[in-house]
């Protein structure tokens, strides 16, 4: 039991030691990609993509995380000697790491709370409908009148639905609330309540730049994800325009994605879908090209998986205290 607890410090100090200098490199990487997509197109395609933003904001804590529990532990498990030599540097380094995982776990409930608070109250006048139909999928909007509800969110994570209120069922046409909810689709076929948990749980100082340019590339992309011709995308301005005249009076939830949010201007939504066109999708299905990567990758750790905890153990040795 002792030994496996020295295990555990040990992992925490390395994930410490890795995850502090990575997200470091993000942060600055985001920054040189910010200034460079001014002048390079390439730069500007990448910064407004959003699984590339949500591939930068969770690298470092992922590659963290499978270095600490795929590899410390095992290589401190099999190598380590019974006797006790760690210092108080690696308790320093573990204590680091579990301020930075309460930190995320405190801000993940925090918001949690607040967006059931929320859902709850916005539900007290709820009433049933008959199941809408956007294209070959069916989804069964919650409406309600409640003060202060958003027109239209996508709420839950495991479960994800789309709340209309009765203010957009009047104000829109059938055509605009269809294309409103294929927004919320969108978001949910992209998981991006789900992403919102997990970028909340890896505090890091200065992502919130990062974090905010994703959360305007997740609302385009949703825009896209609704669009598939002219009308579509004259439908779906239309809801945007109707809606952000009284979008002042709502307040979305941080585990929540509304069709009117304040993280992307509504001008620059409205302004791309009066201009809409066949969207380049390149990067948006980039997923084949990274598993083209990962898969050779995570084969040859695997093939390789005991010199790999050789070397990962001389690097806690080194950097370990």
């Amino acid at each position: 039991m002792i030994f496996a607890a020295r295990g555990f410090l040990v992992s925490l100090a390395f994930f410490a030691m890795v995850y502090c200098p990575l997200a470091s490199l993000v942060v600055l990487a985001w920054w040189s990609m910010n200034r460079a997509s001014r002048k390079s197109r390439f730069s500007s395609a990448l910064v407004s993509s959003a699984n590339f933003l949500f591939g930068l904001r969770i690298f470092s804590f992922a590659v963290s995380a499978v270095v600490a529990v795929f590899f410390t532990f095992p290589s401190f498990w099999l190598m380590e000697r019974a006797s006790l030599d760690e210092d108080a540097g690696t308790f320093v380094l573990a204590v680091c790491s579990l301020v930075i995982l309460s930190a995320g776990l405190f801000r993940v409930l925090r918001a949690q709370a607040k967006t059931s608070s929320a859902v709850t109250q916005w539900s007290l006048g709820l009433r049933s409908t008959e199941a809408m139909s956007i294209g070959d999928e069916a989804v069964t909007p919650a409406l309600s009148a409640s003060k202060g509800a958003p027109a239209l969110l996508l709420v839950g994570i495991r479960r994800p639905k789309v709340m209309v209120s009765d203010m957009a069922a009047v104000v829109l046409s059938g055509d605009e609330l269809q294309a409103a909810v294929r927004h919320e689709f969108g978001h949910m076929r992209s998981w991006d309540n789900l992403k919102k948990v997990l970028i909340g749980a890896t505090p890091f100082p200065g992502m919130r730049g990062l974090e905010s340019a994703w959360r305007e590339a997740a609302e385009l992309a949703a825009d896209d994800a609704a669009v598939a011709n002219r009308q579509d995308a004259l439908n779906l301005a239309a809801a945007l325009i109707k809606l952000s005249r009284s979008s002042k009076q709502w307040s979305e939830p941080a585990l929540a994605s509304g069709l009117v949010s304040g993280s992307c201007s509504i001008r620059l939504r409205v302004g791309r879908l009066l201009e809409w066109r066949a969207a380049d999708r390149r990067l948006q299905r980039a997923w084949p090209w990274t598993l083209l990567v990962l898969i050779p990758m995570i084969a040859g750790m695997v093939s390789n998986y005991g010199a790999m905890l050789v070397l990962t153990h001389r690097l806690t040795e080194l950097l370990v205290p």
